[in-house]
């Protein structure tokens, strides 16, 4: 979930250069979250313009998603926030689905949301915000439906804000008290990528700190990928690079997403930080910024999983 500038607050990390790079290539960001205001929105699509990023995820309740900004040309993903605490957004507090406060979303709603084109994906999937695990029972039928309806789903594991669950804390205006690193352990999709193995599936923030979990996951469910959003700027660098060489060193590359899941500046901030990675060639780059999600939102032609006979080949 979006992490804003709190954790960057919070964590101490070195002071980094957030330039966007010169325009070229483009860029896919698969955790960008809707704003709530004109200046803010226009400041988000400048920042798309800025790093030439012609696909976005954009993630937001259903009034946003209703009322997407003008995209000048690039293709902007709707997809939904669910389940919300009461019915209102982890973080953020605003109202998540019409169905007053309910955490989940009606199913029948749903299906004929993402038939009219409203939405187009599930997620950010805020399970761990109400200390749900990605195996619970109540999430099967979004899982089901998505499975049913080819529609991407993305959830969130790992790191939230720092003390989101204490009352006390200044950040986030919207508390999660049940918030529990628990829930987010990747392993708990196992079961899940199992019984819907045409499921896809992307564990946001690659479930930081459960690297070598992740990685488990990643060798032996051929299916999901993940992203590595909010990383570039709510962990110190040598952490985020530790996280990233150890999937590069797996063999897991083309299993790597970027996402910014913030403003303007931790959007390029995201960016520099994969084209600084020194282990990483220009083609490995290329994958993580763009082709690899291009692949797994099947923009052109959809590729079938490839079922490898060992670990990251």
């Amino acid at each position: 979930m979006r992490l804003l500038r709190l954790i960057a607050l919070a964590i101490s990390a070195p002071a980094l250069s957030a330039q966007p790079p010169s325009r070229g290539a483009p860029v896919f960001d698969v955790h960008l979250h809707a704003s709530f205001t004109k200046e803010t929105i226009d400041a988000a699509m400048r920042s798309l313009d800025s790093l030439n990023v012609t696909h976005a995820v954009y993630i937001g309740s259903f009034d946003q998603l209703s009322s997407l900004p003008d995209a000048k040309g690039r293709d902007l993903i709707p997809a939904l926030v669910f389940p919300c605490e009461r019915g209102r957004m982890p973080n953020a507090g605003v109202q998540c689905f019409p169905n007053g406060e309910n955490a989940f979303p009606d199913t029948a709603w749903l299906r004929r949301e993402v038939n009219a084109g409203h939405i187009k994906m599930f997620g950010e999937i805020g399970a761990q915000y109400l200390g749900i695990p990605p195996n619970d029972p109540r999430l099967d039928s979004y899982y089901s439906l998505a499975e049913e309806l080819n529609i991407p789903v993305g959830i969130h594991l790992g790191i939230g804000p720092p003390a989101v669950a204490y009352s006390a804390a200044p950040f986030p205006a919207f508390k999660s008290p049940s918030y529990r690193g628990a829930a987010g352990d990747p392993y708990l999709l196992e079961d899940v990528l199992v019984r819907h193995p045409k499921l896809r599936l992307y564990a946001m923030h690659a479930a930081w700190p459960n690297i070598d979990h992740m990685v488990y996951m990643l060798c032996m469910h051929p299916q999901l990928v993940v992203d590595i959003s909010v990383l570039q700027y709510a962990i110190a660098r040598p952490a985020y690079m530790t996280a990233l060489k150890t999937f590069v060193d797996a063999g897991l590359t083309d299993r790597l997403m970027y996402g910014s899941d913030g403003g303007p500046r931790f959007a390029a901030m995201g960016v520099e930080a994969i084209e600084s990675a020194s282990f990483l060639s220009e083609n490995q780059k290329r994958d993580i910024l763009y082709n690899n999600a291009a692949r797994f939102f099947q923009i052109g032609s959809p590729q079938p999983v490839k079922f490898p006979r060992a670990c990251g080949q």
